[in-house]
């Protein structure tokens, strides 16, 4: 009898913390059935914005009705998905999001010693420093090796590439040294 009279409270606890979990978890979605305004932000503006499949034109959109839920908005640019996130539209209320869209590509400026060198990124052919910096736009984001080589001799680093941000790198392959800076913060060295 005394087992029961401590198991009874313990398990009706335990039942009464399971319940209020569950109705926690309910209250992070939406419910369906309602409208709700929304209103979804993009820095910068312009990109193409897609709610639950459809098609709502270019950002900004501003206070437009549509059903409540938990529904998928995703923000595309030039062709490229740079946000998919579940986004709650609540009944009877304004909606808004407010997010940055970051291009998934960076860019690369090289200089070299010598002066005159062939670019090699991710072991391909890039171009050539021609006595001058070069510039390779459009670089995937991720980690590259960048290489040159020139006078004989070949020399490379590895260096994280940013969305919409430059990786100044300079290789020197006579002393065989590289640096990489990202907004003046050294980012790769070898």
């Amino acid at each position: 009898m005394n087992i029961l009279r401590l198991a009874l409270p313990a398990a009706l606890t335990l039942a009464l913390s399971i319940s209020a979990f569950a109705q926690d978890d309910d209250d992070n979605f939406a419910p369906r059935g309602g409208t709700g305004t929304i209103t979804i932000i993009t820095d910068p503006p312009n990109s193409d914005v897609f709610l639950d499949g459809e098609d709502l034109g270019k950002s900004p959109i501003t206070k437009r009705t549509f059903r409540s839920g938990p529904l998928r908005l995703i923000i595309q640019d030039q062709g490229k998905e740079l946000i998919n996130v579940r986004f709650n539209v609540w009944p009877n209320k304004n909606n808004v999001y407010e997010g940055k869209t970051i291009m998934p590509h960076g860019g690369i400026k090289v200089t070299t010693n010598p002066n005159k060198c062939r670019i090699l990124l991710d072991g391909e052919m890039a171009d050539r420093t021609d006595g001058g910096e070069l510039t390779l736009n459009s670089v995937d984001a991720g980690d590259h090796t960048i290489g040159a080589e020139g006078c004989g001799k070949y020399f490379e680093i590895l260096i994280p590439v940013r969305g919409e941000q430059t990786t100044v790198v300079h290789l020197d392959l006579k002393a065989r040294k590289g640096t990489a800076k990202i907004d003046g913060e050294d980012v790769g060295k070898k």
